[in-house]
């Protein structure tokens, strides 16, 4: 049996009608086909085709059939997703790179309401998380008075593989000073910068 494609078209949003004939025996079916088909191939219509109609004479294997396709899809959209993940991961660490490399240039000190927001951006320490070396985390200095808006955060730099476990900034003093990780806060600008800090009311 040899059938060819005689129309195809979009039926409306999401539903595409297939006719396939064939002369010896002379053979038609028309059904219509879920999502836009209409730029594939004619031989993949006409395979969608008989196989929707083995589906009504043989319910069982098109069950069977139905379930290997999901298992594809499902096969594809985890690979997606994989994909769309590791995208945001390379993002997320060029925004990182980008807060690590202005928050570190003492010599030209952030605004402090810009100084808060880049370290907004940058995730809250996670305990029990192992951060590897240069990756960046914020915590809150609780007994830190922001008086010029650069907010409560203070970034910590790692310099090599360290699992934070909810230490304090005290806590994390020692490890400083040990040269396993750097502790960055905001610190006012010396009097000579052009940078404007006044209290906030």
């Amino acid at each position: 049996m040899t059938f060819k494609v005689v129309n195809k078209y979009l039926q409306e949003a999401g539903k595409t009608f297939v006719a396939i004939r064939q002369d010896a025996p002379y053979t038609a079916f028309d059904r219509v086909l879920i999502g836009d088909r209409t730029n594939e191939s004619d031989d993949s219509l006409i395979q969608a085709v008989l196989g929707q109609i083995a589906t009504e004479f043989n319910p069982a294997e098109g069950v069977k059939k139905l379930q290997e396709d999901l298992h594809v899809q499902a096969e594809s959209y985890e690979q997606k997703l994989a994909e769309k993940d590791t995208k945001i991961a390379e993002v997320k660490a060029v925004a990182d790179w980008a807060v690590l490399a202005r928050v570190t240039d003492t010599d030209n000190p952030l605004d402090p309401t810009i100084y808060k927001r880049g370290l907004e951006l940058v995730d809250l320490g996670q305990s029990g998380k192992t951060y590897k070396s240069q990756e960046i985390f914020t915590i809150e200095d609780a007994t830190h008075s922001a008086q010029y808006g650069e907010g409560n955060r203070v970034m910590v730099q790692v310099n090599s593989d360290f699992t934070y476990n909810g230490e304090t900034l005290d806590q994390l003093a020692s490890l400083e000073q040990n040269g396993k990780l750097a502790v960055w806060k905001w610190t006012k600008p010396k009097e000579n910068t052009d940078l404007e800090t006044q209290p906030l009311a």
